[in-house]
């Protein structure tokens, strides 16, 4: 498979996992706008007018007392939903991104990514037979790890090899650079989170205590303060749900890298020395004849 067919595959994957957890939140939005509608509708519904005090304490004594309907118990999915608010759907966006990266750099941050063995086997074949031009063309046409630290050898090869083992450090460590720059919004995601989760926190205590500013002396209702408490602790497990991972994923593509330019660096060594000395061998030969 060619290295534009790979592409073509793992993008279609990506935007394949990113469409389907932005169908699975958008399936969550209508029913907690339905429930905040619901609520509204009650809260909005006038109450009936007081009828006479008489008549209504004789029906009051002649009726049988007719128990409440007990109100309807959320699921913990329709509690949160409607806790977290704007910030828990950015928090849930964000954690989209999160996924998607993460899959995305596990199809992509991988050893027989990074070190080839179908190149391996070129690069061994061209050494054999000493045609190295064919060697560099290999390595021109891949853009793994591997190729692009070879062919910056095979390229500085004639200046001795030395120079050429330099040229590959500084090479691999280019890669390496980039490389650690496509993890780093891994540490960022793993730093944002805890804050937001903060901003949460300190949103729904201010809720909470100006319900209880208006109760103005009176006795403020309980699921009213609950409902300003339930936005800070909900959006503190978020945030910290998604931060933990987000480390985690860091620190883990963080050693992967390492082990892939330690990998390449050796493998790249071992070919430009086996180069080296098969240039160097038939002059060898032609100075020392038997």
């Amino acid at each position: 498979m060619s290295i534009l067919s790979r592409t073509r595959t793992r993008r279609a994957l990506l935007w394949a996992a990113v469409t389907a957890a932005w169908v699975g939140v958008l399936a969550l939005v209508p029913s907690s706008i339905s429930m905040g509608q619901d609520a509204k509708k009650d809260a909005a519904a006038p109450a009936p007018a007081p009828a006479a005090a008489a008549p209504a304490a004789v029906e009051k004594a002649a009726a049988p007392a007719v128990p409440e309907a007990p109100k309807a118990q959320r699921s913990m999915l329709q509690w949160a939903i409607d806790a977290s608010g704007p910030i828990g759907f950015f928090l849930v966006a964000l954690s989209i991104y999160f996924t998607a990266l993460v899959i995305r750099l596990f199809m992509e941050f991988r050893l027989s990514e990074a070190v080839p063995p179908a190149l391996i086997e070129k690069l061994e074949a061209a050494i054999k037979d000493k045609k190295f031009q064919d060697a560099y063309d290999a390595c021109r046409d891949d853009n793994s790890f591997l190729a692009k630290v070879v062919r910056t050898g095979i390229a500085n090869l004639p200046n001795g090899r030395a120079e050429a083992k330099e040229a590959m450090n500084e090479t691999s460590n280019e890669v390496v650079i980039t490389m650690e720059g496509r993890i780093s919004y891994l540490a960022t995601i793993g730093t944002l989170g805890p804050m937001i989760g903060l901003v949460g926190t300190i949103w729904g205590m201010i809720e909470s205590f100006q319900t209880i500013a208006n109760a103005a002396g009176s006795q403020p209702r309980p699921d009213e303060v609950a409902r300003g408490i339930s936005t800070a602790l909900f959006i503190t497990l978020e945030g910290v749900s998604l931060s933990v991972p987000a480390i985690f994923f860091y620190a883990m593509f963080r050693n992967r890298i390492a082990q892939m330019a330690l990998e390449a660096t050796k493998v790249a060594d071992r070919t430009i020395g086996a180069f080296y000395q098969a240039a160097k061998a038939p002059a060898t030969k032609a100075a020392n004849p038997a």
